[in-house]
């Protein structure tokens, strides 16, 4: 419609000029009451009918000439007007664009319901702007509605009403024609009378809807998922969803939960008419860790209108529930008994311990049946239980005596497909336990000396360990709340005893901690606490039995115990490759994204020391969700080991990022899921609501029209006074007339009372 210009109107008001103003009215009224009292008290004793004639005489005659004292004024005045506006707000979600075969979308009854009332709006236009809107989302202006397609992703009746109020000043909007499904996803989903009461007082105009919805909608859909944003490994997880259907009473619709095109369970819901919500509950147990990508979907459906919101994606974060510990140890000993103690108070460990106190060959002087203690479980340990294991303790533990030299293979594949080993000093350990030239021996971080006396094997003196450069910065060693502070913790700490003497480090170890005086065959520091990475998994070798003297002497010194316990926390967090020590991080800013939003990561790399590693090529390996295919991004690491990299995601689904880097000549390998989103809720419930429209044209003092075929006249605000070009003021009270009719009025009192006879 053509934007009109200014107008000019004449308007006739009723004044009454009152001379003494709020006081003169006031007396005024006071007076009259007096009047009306003396007047029907002056009436008593004569018949009904007459004193309800001269009751009425004088009382008009009062008011006339109560009407004279107060000036009474008639006010002509010429005024030019600016038009205000009608605003015509069509939804454009994509719930209006919803139809069934052979029949009209909502969104197109909108346009047909506009046509059919094209010379309405036409009149409206001869006195007032009429304007047209769009919203779903947020709120857009047009010429025309031609062109427009309903494709915004959320319904935000709220926002577009706020939008409206902030385009027009005070007095500017006549009202309000809302044409719509209802369906709002937001703010006024709940149908808060509190909130949309507020709204539509600040809008200020009154607000007629009309309600379109789709005749024969049919659609079954997965409106929420609600689930926990982790889980723990090997435990039962719940999730429950909840399913909406239309259009389906008196059927079946199976509903799964699927992880990579895998079911893990099914649920059959039987469909009722009347009821359109159902709650659906699945459990599962995940046995990997890491974040995995789940769905709840249901199968298409005959007739069905929305496909796209049959399946719902979840990002679930699996982590461990217990770090499952197996300690073997060759003899009880203090070594033995405080960290067992450490193991077992730690609620996060689930602890299996095995203390050797008597071999196959040992003596026994009664049968084995009357023995409390038992034979050790080799083949139950090593070969049917060892997978589930995170960590293994050799603590001083010599394989030979128990039959065990024949499952080492075993713990050493154990430790090739990611298992974490750690072998602890002692007499009975390293090359004093035999495994120099062993399977278990070739994969720890020191190379040990084969067929050498006990007495050249173990060194008993003193001593404090010194810190190598790569300890100075792994987080082993990190027992203070920064690098310097854990330097300093070292030096304070007691003195440790006896070692056991190696070759020196083996090929790929990192050493942390060495002995101060000792050397290895190779002439380098004798090690004392090495890492290593081995395929998959890692171990670690401890060359000293005498640890927890920073547990127990150190408390008697002052120092408490803490270093002890953070030692073997960092060890077993290292051990088993904890996410957030890798040596390659891809960290997502958010692990859900909207579709339209950039994804944006960080890469981070560390070399075996866990310093910065700068100048790292990472290839990025994006897998996106069909039918948008794979490509790869190709980033450097700056002087913090740090890069970042971001991509437009092009369909929703999960992404799944692959990070590969050689670091130090050291494969890494890292894995990232992001899920992307749909911008809103549109379609996750796609009902026609009348009841919000029915709401807001009550609460603002419109009219809900339903489902009108075409606009009928509506009632809006007048347009504000703009400019007063001239004014006339025609005073009645002193017009030969009104006197006439005053005195009029008495002589009829006089002439009444006359024949009546009361005079």
């Amino acid at each position: 419609m053509t934007p009109l210009g200014l107008k000019t109107d004449h308007d006739w008001d009723f004044l009454l000029v009152n001379p003494w103003g709020s006081t003169g009215l006031l007396v005024a009224g006071i007076v009259m009451l007096l009047v009306v009292t003396v007047a029907w008290r002056s009436c008593r004793g004569h018949r009904a009918g007459h004193r309800i004639l001269l009751f009425g005489v004088r009382i008009v005659a009062a008011v006339a000439l109560l009407l004279t004292l107060l000036q009474p004024t008639l006010r002509e005045r010429s005024v030019t007007r600016s038009p205000n506006a009608i605003a015509v707000l069509v939804d454009a979600s994509r719930s209006m664009g919803l139809q069934a075969k052979g029949e009209s979308s909502p969104f197109e009854q909108a346009l047909h319901l506009l046509g059919r009332s094209k010379d309405r709006l036409a009149g409206w236009s001869q006195k007032r702007r009429v304007e047209f809107y769009t919203f779903g989302e947020t709120l857009q202006a047009h010429s025309g509605l031609e062109g427009v397609k309903p494709q915004e992703e959320r319904t935000d009746v709220a926002r577009a009403l706020e939008a409206l109020g902030q385009r027009y000043a005070k007095g500017d909007l006549a009202g309000v024609v809302l044409v719509s499904d209802g369906d709002d996803n937001m703010r006024l989903a709940a149908g808060r009378v509190g909130f949309a009461e507020a709204l539509v007082r600040k809008l200020g105009a009154p607000l007629h809807t009309v309600w379109v919805e789709g005749r024969s909608f049919r659609d079954a859909a997965v409106a929420e998922v609600f689930a926990d944003e982790f889980a723990f490994v090997r435990n039962a997880v719940k999730v429950e969803a909840e399913i909406v259907a239309r259009g389906l009473a008196s059927k079946q619709v199976e509903v799964k939960l699927e992880e990579g095109g895998k079911v893990l369970a099914r649920q059959v819901v039987q469909l009722t008419g009347g009821r359109d919500r159902y709650r659906v509950a699945f459990e599962f147990v995940p046995q990997r860790i890491g974040t995995r990508t789940f769905s709840v979907s249901i199968d298409p459906q005959p007739g069905e209108v929305v496909l796209d919101n049959n399946r719902q994606l979840f990002l679930v974060r699996v982590i461990r529930d217990r770090i499952r510990v197996l300690q073997v140890c060759g003899r009880p000993s203090w070594d033995e008994r405080f960290l067992r103690r450490l193991l077992k108070r730690d609620p996060n460990i689930d602890l299996i311990s095995f203390f050797i106190l008597r071999t196959p060959a040992s003596q026994a002087l009664v049968p084995a049946r009357e023995l409390s203690l038992i034979p050790f479980p080799t083949a139950e340990l090593f070969e049917h239980e060892l997978g589930s294991f995170d960590l293994v303790l050799l603590q001083n533990f010599n394989y030979g005596p128990y039959g065990i030299g024949t499952y080492l293979p075993h713990l050493r594949r154990y430790v090739e497909q990611g298992g974490g080993l750690a072998m602890i000093g002692g007499d009975l350990s390293f090359a004093s336990g035999g495994y120099a030239g062993t399977p278990v021996g070739d994969i720890l971080p020191v190379v040990l000396r084969p067929g050498a006396n006990a007495r050249e094997l173990v060194e008993t003196s003193d001593f404090r360990m010194a810190l190598t450069p790569a300890g100075r910065s792994h987080p082993i060693l990190q027992l203070g709340q920064s690098a310097r502070e854990s330097r300093e913790l070292l030096a304070k700490l007691p003195a440790l005893s006896g070692v056991n003497r190696v070759v020196g480090a083996a090929p790929g170890t990192t050493v942390l901690a060495t002995h101060p005086r000792l050397k290895g065959d190779d002439g380098a520091p004798l090690p004392v606490v090495a890492t290593r990475e081995v395929q998959r998994g890692r171990t670690l070798a401890i060359t000293t039995d005498s640890l927890w003297h920073w547990a127990f002497v150190a408390v008697g010194e002052g120092l408490g115990r803490g270093a002890y316990d953070r030692f073997w926390r960092n060890a077993m967090r290292w051990l088993i490759r904890d996410p957030e020590l890798r040596y390659l991080r891809v960290i997502a800013d958010q692990r859900r994204v909207k579709l339209g939003k950039k994804v944006r990561l960080r890469i981070r790399a560390y070399k075996a020391d866990y310093s910065a590693a700068k100048g790292v090529v990472v290839d990025c390996t994006v897998r996106p969700p069909s039918p948008a295919k794979p490509f790869t991004r190709q980033v450097t690491t700056n002087e913090q080991g740090d890069a970042v990299m971001s991509f437009p995601p092009s369909v929703a689904g999960p992404y799944v990022i692959v990070a590969t880097a050689r670091i130090e000549g050291r494969e890494s390998r890292e894995e990232q899921t992001v899920l992307v989103e749909r911008q809103g809720r549109e379609l996750r419930d796609p009902r026609p609501r009348s009841a919000l429209l029915r709401l807001l044209a009550s609460l603002s003092g419109g009219e809900y029209l339903g489902k009108a075929r075409e606009l009928p006249e509506l009632s809006f605000r007048d347009p504000e006074v703009l400019r007063v070009n001239w004014r006339r003021d025609l005073q009645l009270w002193s017009q030969w007339w009104w006197f006439l009719t005053v005195v009029l009025l008495l002589a009829l009192d006089w002439l009444v009372r006359r024949r009546l006879g009361h005079l």
